[in-house]
């Protein structure tokens, strides 16, 4: 197997800090800095942060530099579109070659048990394994376009999922529970290999997770903005 070049590498570590909410949205991301906490050159930074740029994680100002996309409301809402012509396109694409029913339920379940086991505070663990529960599904279409335009759109969003697990999902039990629900629901509808229940389970999902997300990116901006304000403070006072 060929050894990863550095700008790979960068690519990699910088793409897990983003979706894991490690590195929040709006952040500036100096060439230099990562460089020397990668132990790299900036060309391979210099590289890597292209790379994610054209995958839509971070953006580029002339003057400005690099940060790690924002995303508001109306992109939210445009990514739900495309996601739910995907997904259902997903399903229907396994629904068409036998692949939902019980085989796919039990797979689906295996991967739920191991969510519901996982310390809800540990956001960036439970994104990642929410994701991995759902593309269960996804996958079963065996379409690598589609699968592949899917995970983009889901990149383009899992750093504002984190801080939903991190703000909301973590701290508000009632909603956790009422998330593995409705997870259960959608694995029975699987398991029975009706497609067009499971596209319409989903399209809930997807829409009480997408309001989630965004009352997250409220809550986030609000506490960066009392964040920003303390730290001028500490400034004014220094």
């Amino acid at each position: 197997m060929a050894k990863a070049s550095a700008t790979q590498i960068a690519v990699e570590q910088l793409r897990a800090s983003i979706l894991s909410g490690e590195v929040l949205p709006g952040t500036r991301l100096i060439q230099e800095q990562i460089a020397e906490a990668y132990g790299f050159s900036r060309i391979p930074v210099r590289e890597a942060l292209r790379l994610l740029e054209a995958d839509g994680l971070v953006t580029y100002e002339r003057n400005n530099g690099y940060t790690v996309a924002r995303i508001d409301a109306t992109q939210l809402r445009s990514i739900q579109r495309l996601r739910q012509l995907l997904e259902a396109e997903a399903v229907r694409q396994a629904s068409a070659s036998g692949e939902l029913g019980p085989e796919l339920a039990a797979s689906m379940r295996q991967v739920h048990a191991e969510l519901k086991a996982m310390n809800p505070e540990n956001a960036g663990e439970v994104a990642s394994r929410t994701r991995a529960f759902h593309f269960t599904l996804f996958e079963a279409c065996r379409e690598p376009v589609l699968l592949r335009i899917l995970r983009n759109l889901w990149d383009s969003t899992d750093s504002w999922r984190t801080i939903y697990y991190r703000l909301v999902f973590a701290s508000e039990a009632d909603h956790r529970k009422q998330v593995f629900e409705e997870h259960e629901h959608l694995m029975r509808i699987v398991e029975s290999a009706d497609a067009e229940a499971t596209v319409a389970i989903l399209d809930h999902l997807r829409d009480r997770g997408i309001a989630a997300v965004e009352r997250a990116v409220v809550q986030s901006r609000s506490q960066e903005s009392r964040l920003q304000a303390h730290l001028m403070l500490r400034t004014l006072q220094a």
